[in-house]
């Protein structure tokens, strides 16, 4: 018998994945529209809201873990000094956070429309945070397990995959600065979106945030 495995973690490292939208149905809808000014932001609020959930920008999250004899305390110290060989396993892990806005919350009066001026104002919900549904992966970068050491059972995988999920929660919380990288680059993506598909239906626009 070994004794308790000591996993290791390692900072995060992280990669931004832009997201696109198709648009089309949206365009299509929104230039369906009635000649008053109202009737036309209504109508345009209502379309946006079809649109339900916008995803925006994917940050890609990893994190190296590790398992090992070495860093055993009491008496499991003991036995490992009488073991010959090394136990040792490295592994990555992988997830996702997503930046999305909920634009089925857009109610009639976050868009208004002057058509003498073909300027549309549309203000959008703020922008949400959340892991992606996808399935956090561990994958094995490296396994040695020589002499009388016994082999990384399942379950201490699953253990370490716990807790290198639970430190990169943990880590975002703290860390301000990986909420404020996704927060820009999702908003300036929206902007982008709802910019150029007014763009395309001849209006200007000025797009805030709640």
């Amino acid at each position: 018998m070994s004794g308790p495995d000591v996993p290791t973690l390692m900072p995060m490292n992280i990669r931004f994945f832009l997201i696109a939208f198709a648009a089309a149905g949206l365009l299509a809808s929104c230039s369906r529209g009635a000649v008053k000014v109202e009737d036309t932001a209504v109508k345009m609020a209502a379309d946006l809201r079809d649109v339900s959930r916008l995803s925006l920008v994917e940050m890609s999250v990893n994190k190296v873990g590790s398992i090992s004899d070495s860093g055993a305390t009491g008496f499991a110290s003991l036995l490992n000094m009488l073991k010959v060989g090394d136990r040792v396993g490295v592994y990555s892990y992988h997830t996702y956070l997503e930046a999305f806005i909920d634009l089925s919350a857009i109610e009639s009066d976050d868009v208004e429309v002057d058509e003498a001026r073909r300027l549309v104002k549309v203000r959008l919900p703020q922008i949400e945070v959340r892991i992606s549904g996808r399935d956090a992966t561990v994958t094995e970068e490296h396994y040695r397990v020589t002499g009388m050491r016994s082999s990384i059972s399942p379950v201490e995988r699953a253990r370490l995959k716990e807790l290198m999920n639970s430190a990169v929660r943990s880590e975002l919380r703290q860390n301000d600065a990986y909420g404020h990288m996704l927060l820009d680059t999702a908003r300036s993506k929206a902007v982008g979106y709802i910019s150029a598909l007014l763009a395309s239906m001849g209006y200007s626009s000025e797009i805030t945030f709640r």
